[in-house]
This record gives structure tokens, sequence and C-alpha cells, in this order.
């Protein structure tokens, strides 16, 4: 960029008769450009103020005590505009132009340095930058109020014009605060710090996670033009997907090729199941690889570091440090940090070596915390509508027992050795079940650990004796006990699970004096891992068996969740899945319906319950979006039903996030696709039957398999079609 064009940008900001008040300068081809809000009011206001002859509108007004700066529009223009940055260099020389002498009709030139940021009292004590004028030049007068101050080093104008300092310099209001006044600036301008080009080969490919809906899309939108301009390969679906692409599969390749995952988690996007499928997906692919790629860099955005995560955010996230995104001015800050991270990946990775070192991270960032669900007060007589994302809190009104499953349960849970079995698909409310179980036994004074094998590295199932380490650990852990696993374990002698055994028999049961139960969740994850799996799962159940014989043993009772049926091979002998007390949660019914309609204030009657039944069936969760966004009047009645299985539906991101995971398996899109398109049941083969189940997505009668519900028909059918 040359001086000649900021010059060419720059104008006179006059009244009707052409007395001049002050100077401008184009930031956008749409015709926005900066002033000091200082020469707005001296004018009169904006009505007042004149530009080549045309009357403009006013964008944005500051204080003229405090952020002195403001922003019109000059809607006839279509010229260039200059490019502003938020960055600059102490001492580089600047210049500027300005329109306070009627001698110099084309503008006075000043020269001089950039000395320094300091607060300002004057200002409200902003930080402005402090111009020192060489003597030769032009000196800053009135009319100079909003000239562009150009830093000659980065090409880029950095500031703007304010006040006189003494005789020899000026104040100029930073772009800096014009970003963290103004949260519209990226909209409207090209706005880049200042970043020295990087080698080649560290360049790195970085895939951006967010929320298309402001203010995540305009935060999204500056790390995407910033670390581009810095050299970095960076994917946002918003600007890289082409009209036409499949966005499914380049996704999917992106997350395969990304070195680093941006996520920024604000509190709808926490919500979302494509985000959090995304994350899934990014801690999977970390977990395979030696290198740990990608690492995850999470962003919160306006949600404060202490508010809880969805159950699965948790989990995926867990360890990973976390930043703090509260205002426009964070941006500038949260940038430099990852590119000094990118250019530097050895300093912030993991090596390998450490199993309690997590390479997800940027290195001043906070801890996540995750709040104990003994905090949780009783529940709320009248509440407002929540929004279902994961495990129903404990102090929920909206939790729906489905009797006598509660009952039976709280029953089973204080007998000595007992064993409780949770099974069903996602979604259906299996963990919240299980936290009411804890709870429930920690009223009975029972310790409690709930476990959830989400939160292992995937190269934890590799190894038997590597897994029982982690289990032991992880349990000791949260009984707060110290780890002895070095005293207990006899690799010489005893196998994995003997040494297991032992560590509970001979220690963690004998360092407590209180009955222990143990919640085991997402025990799904240990199916693909077929050895591992039939030989812990053969642990419990000999655990189960000794608590029939042994006094030690009675004081361990085992809470197990899943999804479906267990698909491994397994010695029914050897398995926990065919003892204790077994739990299929249903759907909802419609007086269950109806009384959680009345908990969302929706004065139903049978015919409307009905009409939800006949779109999502029971779905527990996908009962309760429906009913908290008409509650929320979000959506009406009749316009769900009218749109519900459209991408513009409330239920576009759950939908979604099953089509992306249809098609990574063409054997069950062709399957799905199958059932969808048949007005009869159809049959399937086991595994594509027992995966399809699953997920949700079908119901299975015998072998007769049809869709779970109307909303998944009308779905798929429309694009699974070969």
């Amino acid at each position: 960029m040359s001086w000649d064009l900021v010059k060419e940008c720059t104008v006179a900001i006059t009244s009707a008769d052409g007395q001049v008040w002050g100077t401008g300068f184009f930031i956008s081809s749409e015709g926005h450009l900066f002033t000091c809000a200082h020469v707005v009011k001296d004018a009169g206001g904006c009505k007042k103020i004149f530009i080549n002859g045309q009357a403009v509108s006013l964008v944005y007004l500051g204080n003229s005590n405090q952020d002195d700066f403001a922003i019109l529009q000059l809607s006839t223009y279509g010229g260039d505009c200059v490019p502003l940055s938020i960055d600059f260099q102490s001492m580089n020389r600047f210049l500027s132009i300005g329109f306070g002498r009627a001698d110099f009709p084309a503008g006075g030139s000043i020269d001089g340095t950039i000395t320094d940021i300091n607060p300002q009292a004057d200002f409200g004590n902003l930080p402005m930058l402090r111009l020192r004028i060489k003597a030769n030049s032009q000196q800053v007068l009135g009319g100079y109020s909003g000239s562009p101050v150009f830093d000659t080093e980065i090409q880029k104008v950095v500031g703007i014009i304010a006040a006189y300092d003494n005789t020899e310099g000026a104040l100029a209001v930073p772009i800096s605060t014009v970003q963290g006044k103004w949260a519209n600036l990226v909209k409207f301008i090209n706005l880049h710090p200042f970043v020295p080009p990087i080698e080649p080969s560290k360049r790195t490919r970085i895939f951006i996670s967010y929320r298309s809906q402001d203010p995540d899309l305009s935060i999204a939108q500056y790390f995407y033009e910033n670390l581009k301009a810095a050299g970095h390969e960076v994917f946002m679906a918003g600007e890289s997907i082409r009209l036409g692409e499949k966005w499914t599969h380049r996704i999917d390749k992106e997350l395969e090729q990304c070195d680093y995952f941006l996520l920024l988690l604000s509190p709808k996007s926490a919500t979302s199941e494509m985000v959090t499928e995304e994350v899934r997906r990014a801690k999977q692919l970390a977990d395979l690889r030696p290198q740990k790629k990608p690492v995850i860099l999470p962003i919160r955005v306006n949600f404060p570091i202490d508010s809880p995560l969805n159950y699965d955010l948790r989990g995926y996230l867990n360890q990973i440090q976390q930043r703090e995104w509260k205002s426009p001015a964070d941006s500038q800050k949260i940038l430099q940090e990852v590119l000094s991270l990118l250019v530097t990946p050895d300093n912030n990775s993991c090596d390998g070596t450490d199993e309690t070192q997590d390479s997800s991270v940027i290195s001043t960032l906070q801890p996540s915390t995750v709040p104990s669900t003994e905090s949780f007060a009783p529940p709320l007589p009248i509440a407002e509508p929540e929004l279902p994302e994961g495990q129903v809190d404990l102090a929920s009104k909206f939790y729906v027992e489905r009797p006598p499953i509660e009952e039976r349960c709280y029953k089973a849970i204080v007998k000595p050795g007992s064993l409780i079995r949770i099974k069903a698909p996602r979604q259906m409310g299996k963990t919240s079940l299980m936290a009411r179980i804890l709870h429930q036994a920690s009223q009975a004074n029972f310790l409690t650990v709930p476990l959830t094998f989400q939160l292992a590295d995937s190269k934890v199932f590799k190894d038997l004796d590597k897994f029982l380490k982690w289990f032991c650990a992880n349990v000791g852990k949260r009984l707060n006990v110290s780890n002895k696993l070095k005293d207990y374990w006899d690799d010489d002698f005893y196998g994995s699970k003997d040494n297991c055994t032992n560590y509970f028999e001979e220690y963690l049961l004998r360092e407590i004096n209180q009955p222990l139960v143990l919640g085991l969740d997402e025990v799904d994850c240990m199916f693909q891992y077929p050895e591992i799996a039939s030989d812990f799962f053969g642990l419990l159940r000999a655990w189960h068996e000794l608590a029939k014989i042994t006094d030690i043993w009675k004081k361990l009772r085992l809470v197990v969740v899943h999804s479906t049926e267990v698909y491994i091979p397994m010695n029914m002998n050897q398995s926990p899945f065919n003892v204790g007390l077994p739990i299929e949660l249903p759907e909802f019914i419609s007086e269950q319906i109806l009384d959680l309609a009345l908990r969302h204030g929706l004065n139903w009657d049978s015919s409307q319950i009905n009409q939800l039944i006949d779109m999502v069936g029971g779905h527990p969760y996908l009962v309760r979006v429906a009913l908290y966004r008409i509650a929320c009047n979000d959506i009406t009645f009749d316009d769900f039903l009218n749109t519900a299985h459209t991408e513009s539906s409330l239920y576009c991101d759950h939908l979604r996030r099953h089509l992306w995971n249809l098609e990574q398996h063409q054997d069950l899109a062709t399957a799905m696709n199958k059932v969808v398109s048949n007005t009869k049941a159809v049959k399937l083969n086991s595994i594509e039957c027992f995966k399809l189940l699953s997920m949700g997505l079908v119901q299975v009668q015998g072998n007769d398999v049809t869709p779970r519900c109307n909303l998944y028909r009308n779905y798929f059918s429309d694009r699974l079609k070969s």
C-alpha cells in the first residue's frame, strides 16, 4: 500500500457552506469512514456534515471525552479504502494528512514518529498513541482531528489523530481501541495485525469450529483472515466450502489434515451437536496419533470458564486449558498467542512420554472446571424452560421419571454386591438416570465414583494392563486415596486381572469404611476393543460373583451404562450383561409428554400431543427440544410440524450430525436409505441393524426394522438417495 492511496482516501469534513470542521478517511468501499467524535459534535451533529458536498449518515458516535472516534458513511462512495492494523511498532515513522489550513486545499502532510502508547486522563484513561512531529513538518492544527496515522513500516493505518499533545506532538486513538469499543468493526474492514511472514516449513493447517451467528461468526472471520494473512492454511466452513460441494466429505478431509482445531465455544455452540461431534472427531484423531494432532485450542466466547459444559464436551475437553473471550479487545491478544503457538509448536506439544501431560493447550490459559453434582440445589417449584443438553441436572424439574424404573434402581443399589445395567440408544436419559442412582446412594452415606470411559485416550485401550492401571488409578483418585499401584502390581507372577482384583481387594476396598458405588458410563467405548472388553467385563462379572461369598466385595456396587446391545463375542458365564438388574429405558408415553408440556407452561390437548408423537415418537431428547423451543416462543406449533425435517428446523443440527455419521460409512447410509424408502418394515443384516439401533435411528421388532420416527424418515429419504 502506498502513501498516495492514503491521501486519496482522506477527505475534509465540512459544513454545507464549505467550512472545515475536521478530517476523515475511508475504511471500506461501502463508504464507511473514520473521524473524531468531537468533530461531529462541533459541526452540530451528523446532519450538518458534508463530504465532497454530499450528506452522510452516522454509524457510530463515541464519547468525545473518552473514545473520541466516530464512524460515518457516504452511501454514494465506491472508491478505495485504507487497510487498518491493530498493531504498531514504537519508534516507527508515521505520515498523516489533514485539512486544517485554507492554504492547503489538498491537505497538509504531517511527518513524525510513533513514540509509545499510554493511558490518558483526558480521554477516560484509555490508551492513546503518542506522536512526535518533526520540526520541519506541518504541525497538527484545528481541522486535523480525524486524520489517519499511517505506519510506514507496516504500511497500514494504526490510529486516528484526536488532539494536540504539545506544540511538537499529538495524541491518536489507536485502532485497537476502536475495535474494543465497536464490535462490528471486523464486518466492514479488512483488519490485520502486523505479522512477519513465516517460513513455508512452519505453516500449519487450522480448522476453525464455530457457530454461524455473531459474535462467533465475526470472531471466526477475524481469525480466518488474520491466520491466512500470516501464511497458514485455514479452513472455515462458510468461507472454504464451495457451492455444490459435499460438506460432509470436506469437513472430514479438513479434520484429517489439520494440525490445530480452533474451537469457538459460546453458550449456543456448546449445545450444538455438530460442534460436539467435530470436537469428538478431533480428539479421536489426536488420541490415535503420536504427534497428538490436531491440538485442540478452546476459546470460550462470552462463556465464563466456570460455566458448566454439557456432558459430552466435559469429557472431550477434560484437562484441556481454555481461553476466555469477553470483548473484541480480546481478539488481538488471543490471536497473537495463537500465532506464537503456531510458529513454536515444539514448546507447546507433548512428546508422548508423559501420559499426564496434554498438548492441547495455549500457554497461559486457565483450566476448565467441572461442577460437582453434589453441589446442585434441590429442585425448584418453578423453573424457566431449559434447553436439553446431555445429562439432566439433579436440580432440574424437567427430568421425567419412568415408573417403576427409578424406584427399582434405588432399592437395588443399597443391596450388597448389587449390579444395575442401564441400556438404551443415545439421548434417551441413561446418564441422567445413573446420576440419580449415585445421588440416591450418596444420601445413604455410600461413596460414589462416576467414571466415563469417554475420558480415556484411545491408547489406553490398546493394552489390558495399561487399561486396568488407568481404571484403578482413576477410581483411587476419585476416592482421594494415594496411588499405590507400584506396591500392589506384580507383573512377574500375576496377570493384569489378578493384579487389578488384588488392588481393589487389598487396598481400595479396605481403605474405605463405607459401601462404594461405581457408575461406569459410556462403556460402549470399549466395544471396538473386543479383547480388552471381554477381559474387563469378565472381571466385573467375577467381582459381582465374589460379592455373594466374600464380605469385602459386598462393599462394591456397580452401575453399568451402555447403548443398546453388546455386540462383541463373549462367554455369557463371564459377562455382567446377563446378571443383576437390567434396565431398558423406554420412550416417553403420551401421559408423560403431556405432563412435561405442562411443566413448560404449555396447555396442550391430546391432539397436539399425538401430533408431536407422530413426528418424533416419544424420544426424550427430541420431545424436550420441541417443547423448549415452543415454550420460548422461538417457533409456533404449526411451524414446527411443517419444518421439523428441513434444514431450517430446530433439529437441523441434530439431523446434520446423524447425516455426517451415516456418510462416514456407506454401508450404514445404504441400509438407512433402505429403511426410510420403504413404507413397510425391512430386514437388515445383524451388524447394520445393531449400529443403526445404537445410533437411535431405527426401532426393531423381531427382525423388522422401521425408522425411529417420521422426522428421520422425512429427512433421510431426501438426502440418502443413491
